[in-house]
Formats: C-alpha cells, structure tokens, sequence
C-alpha cells in the first residue's frame, strides 16, 4: 500500500481504530473489571471554535494509581517505559490522560494537538476504547481513537507544539480589526471575499504600513533556571528577524520551514469523515463556519502556510488547526522585562513605582537630586537603610545612591514568616497592596517581581473583580490556555496564554503577552506576570509536568503553596 500523502489520507491511516482481540502478551489488570462505555466529549479549546470532538477519547482516561485506588481497585503492573520507546500522537485539544484504562478515571492531565509522547508498545485493555488503552511516560493511561493515534506520520499536517524553552512558547498576534476571520481550512476567493469584504483596501494599507518592531521576551538569553542573564539581543534568525538584523511586522509570522502542506481540518469534522460512531452528535455547520475575532483579540500562532488558492497569502495556524491571515494580525512581542535573582542579591529590594524617578545625594539635612534617572520597574537591590530628610523617606541603594520610599515599591526581609515556611517548601508570597510576588524556599527568597491581580484589589472577590486571598496550593498546571475576556475588561479575547497555573477556582497565575502592566492591579481574578516571569515559576513550581504533556493536574498536597495577602 503506498504511504499516505494527502492531509485526509494520512488521517485516514491514523484514526482507523485497529479492532483486533487483545494478545496474549498484553499487560495484565488485577482484577479484572466490568468494562465501561466511552462518554461524553471534550471541546477544543481556546477563543477560535469550541468543537465537539467525537469518539472514546471524549471520557478521559488516567495512569498512575494513589494507594487509596491501588488498595480500591487492584494494582496495574505498568513497567518503565524506555524514552525511546514508540509514540502516540495526540490529535485534539483536551486529550485526556487517565490514572486507569478506563473511561471515567481520575485525569492525570491532558495532551494537545502535535503532542507526541512515548508508549507503550501494547495497550492494557480495550474496554470502551476499541483502539486500545496505552500507558505512556511517565505515567497515565490514553485511549488510542479519535483523539490519538499510534501513527507518527500525522505530525506533519498538525499545529506544531509550544516550544518550552522560550518565554513565550508560540508566536503570538492581536486582532488588527473587528471580525478578523479565523478559517476551516484554505479558503478559497469566494469565501475570502464574503469574510473580507474589506480586502483589498486592507491589504493596501498594510503593505504601506510595515512597522519596525524592538525586543521581545523570547530576545531575552535565560540560564538553566528560566531567569534572565542578560539584556534582550535581536539576532538574525530570531523571530521574524531579517539577515539586516531588523523584525519588521511583515516578518513576524515568516516561520524558517515554510510548510507544504495546509494543517487538518478540526478533528470534529474530520471525525465525521471518518464515520467515528458519536459522530452524530457533531455540529457540522458550526464546526466548518469561520470564526469571527474581536479587534484587539490575541492569538497563539505555531506555524504559517502560504496558499496558492488565496493567492500565495500567508495563514498563521494555530493551536486549534484554525488559519488566521497574518496580515490580519499584529506582533504581541511580549514584555522582556523580568523580577529580579535574589538567590544572587537577597532581601530587601525596590521597584521604581514612577516613571523617570531620580536618585539623590544626602548630606547633613540635606538632599540633593542627582542627574541619574531610572526608568519605572527598575529593580534595585537596597542596603536596608533609610533616612528621613525634610519629612520625606528616602531608601539607600546598594550602589550608593538613595531613592524616596514614594517613588518605589518595596519587597523587605520579612521578620515572621507563615507556619509553613519550612524546610524546603515552596511557596509564593503575593502582596496585592503592594503588588508584589516572592518566591520562596522554606525561610529562603529566591525570586521577586511585580504583577498584575484585580483591579479592586482588596473587595470581595465574589463580588468584584479583586483576588482572593488566603493560603492555597497550584491545582493544575497548563503551558497554554484561553484566559477569561474579564481578565481585560471584556475588551478583547485571549487564546493560548503561556504558563497557567491554577490556584483557586477561578483564580491562576498566568503568563501574559498582550500587555506589560505588571505593577498595577488590572485583572479580573488572575495574577498576571510578564512571560519570563511566569515561566520562571512556572518551572519552578509543582507539580511538574511531564515531557510532552500541555495540562497537568496535583493534588491536595503537593501542589506549591500561593499565600495571597493584602
């Protein structure tokens, strides 16, 4: 049979279900149990379309066993998966990992399209999963269907997966205009002109206007740690950096590789194609209708296609599988800024509050401005020492200089630290007056920023757009997801945010790229970071997620402790 080349052809020989009887040498379950039907069904995520997906993967399934469902439910025998080991691939948003090879089993986490993650050679059942149950690294349970597949070939037609070693782990553009169009599949002329009415003056002013662009996060160099080592540098070859060392907007979304191939249609459709058995319960024309984004709107991009059938026009994909023009979008670069290292420097330090605050000399009674200038968030290491001068306070830098305490928002060494500051207990101490974040280890600061968590600050959270406070653990971890459009007023949409982690229902800490109003409270319930900072503690704090996963979920227990005070 010769090999599958066309997008629908690959599909084809990825999600056909392989219903042959279990071997004899499959791995074993003790004991066995009644096996249970597939249900229901996960949406894809993010602001461009929430499709049903059809098919087994829609119930979850999970891998590692906690001693209650050890004791509860009889051991798996689940050996050590090699890291070179065969791969699944993961074909939908949401695809769940399972502590058991069985729909309805506590998730462990999820995975995301482009995904591909070591298995197991044979599956530990079939029961509701006619594809099969596949333990995979480290840990966790995926039904091979609709929603994974045993064939590698499929990732050359999926959305690319994030890149975890940048701060921002995708490219990411903002809606330009209102109804920006967010397509199936390549449009063809007749569809673009129905979405885009407005076409061909649109594309004339963009030529027109090809902006310059400065630094991004991902221009920042980072040590092992995920912090800062340097200021941010723009080389060629960097994102949408030309040879002349210039990012132009024209630029930003030209990817090295340019891709023969258009992405898959979202899997919703693709599974109908494929007579997948739910397949009934799908919304065709919902999931082949373009989506309409609000101006201002930000998007994750993974790659681009260029489309003869548009006219040689350029097509950002993203994670979804939706094609967004990227003449439509403009560059969401990231702030470069970043907290600062005090494993290196210690406690106490500042953040310029102000923008162009001076520093100043003191003598005997007397203060005198200097030249210097520092622009706002500056971090500057402090000695612990103040003066009071004319009945204004001012703070001594370590460098010398001094700076009035209103100018600066202070991170002091706390004298009393909470009950659970031991050891080497991880733990974040936020400050919403100060809107402040400090890392910890046990009684050890490790990192300080500024963030961004609701804009009534210190109200009712139930009733107002305030954070919570208390004492809580990170209950899930996600590289990416949508962020609630109250986050920013309702202004605009906001797909694929880097390094969520959850907190309190309804509450996380989230990387951000559409804006760097770190300093200020402007959310909703969120603590916004810049993208060097989240990822910073999002490296750093547990659960870890595993290699190749988008969503892991904690527990009770393990998860970093997030003390929100006034």
């Amino acid at each position: 049979m010769p090999p599958a080349s066309t997008p629908t052809e690959l599909l084809r020989s990825a999600m056909t279900p392989a219903l042959r009887a279990p071997l004899s040498g499959a791995p074993r379950r003790h004991p066995p149990r009644r096996a249970e039907a597939c249900a229901g069904g996960s949406a894809v995520v993010g602001l461009l379309a929430a499709l049903a997906a059809p098919g087994c993967n829609a119930a979850g399934a999970t891998v590692e066993l906690s001693r209650e469902q050890a004791r509860d439910e009889g051991a798996l025998e689940v050996p050590a998966l090699p890291a070179d080991g065969p791969k699944l691939v993961a074909l939908r948003a949401g695809t769940p990992v399972l502590a058991r090879p069985q729909a309805g089993a506590r998730r462990l986490g999820e995975l995301f399209p482009g995904a591909a993650v070591v298995r197991s050679s044979e599956p530990y059942g079939r029961a509701g999963c006619p594809g099969g149950w596949y333990a995979i690294r480290p840990r966790g349970f995926v039904c091979a269907g609709d929603g994974a597949t045993l064939q590698s070939e499929v990732l050359s037609v999926l959305p690319s997966p994030p890149d975890l070693s940048r701060p921002l782990p995708y490219r990411y553009g903002r809606a330009r205009t209102q109804g920006t169009p967010a397509y199936v599949g390549v449009p063809g002329r007749e569809e673009l002109r129905h979405a885009e009415p407005d076409l061909d003056r649109h594309l004339d002013r963009v030529q027109r206007a090809d902006a310059q662009l400065g630094a991004s996060a991902n221009d920042v160099p980072l040590d092992a740690r995920g912090v800062a080592a340097g200021p941010p540098v723009l080389l060629p070859g960097g994102d949408g950096i030309g040879a002349d060392g210039r990012r132009t907007e024209s630029g930003y979304f030209v990817f090295p590789v340019a891709d023969a191939l258009a992405p898959l249609a979202p899997l919703a459709v693709l599974g109908v194609e494929l007579g997948a058995k739910d397949a009934a319960r799908v919304d065709l024309r919902a999931a082949l209708k373009t989506s309409a984004l609000r101006k201002g709107s930000g998007v994750a991009i993974t790659r681009a296609v260029t489309a003869g059938e548009a006219d040689g026009r350029r097509f950002g994909v993203t994670p979804d599988g939706r094609l967004i023009p990227t003449d439509r979008l403009q560059a969401a670069l990231g702030s470069p800024w970043h907290g600062l290292d005090l494993e290196k420097i210690g406690l106490p330090v500042a953040f310029i509050h102000r923008h162009d605050v001076s520093t100043w000399s003191l003598g005997r009674g007397k203060a005198t401005r200097n030249e210097e200038e520092l622009d706002r968030h500056t971090g500057v290491p402090l000695t612990g020492k103040f003066r009071t001068v004319d009945g204004v306070r001012f703070e001594e830098a370590r460098d010398g200089y001094w700076l009035r305490a209103q100018d600066l928002m202070v991170v002091v060494r706390r004298t009393k630290l909470p009950e659970f500051a031991k050891g080497s207990q991880r733990w974040l101490d936020v400050s919403l007056a100060n809107q402040t974040l400090t890392a910890y280890e046990g009684q050890k600061p490790i990192y300080a920023t500024l963030i961004s968590s609701g804009r009534d600050q210190l109200r009712d959270p139930e009733s107002s757009a305030s954070t919570a406070r208390g004492t809580f653990r990170v209950r899930s971890k996600h590289v990416t997801r949508a962020i609630d459009p109250r986050e920013v007023a309702d202004g605009f949409d906001i797909a694929d945010a880097p390094w969520v982690m959850d907190f309190a229902p309804g509450h996380a800490l989230t990387g951000m790229y559409w804006g760097a109003g770190v300093g200020e409270a402007q959310g909703f319930h969120d603590i916004a970071l810049t993208p060097i900072d989240a990822r910073r503690l999002f490296l750093w704090a547990e659960p870890q997620v595993p290699e190749g996963w988008h969503v892991v979920y904690g527990d009770d227990d393990s998860g970093t402790i997030v003390h929100v005070r006034p």
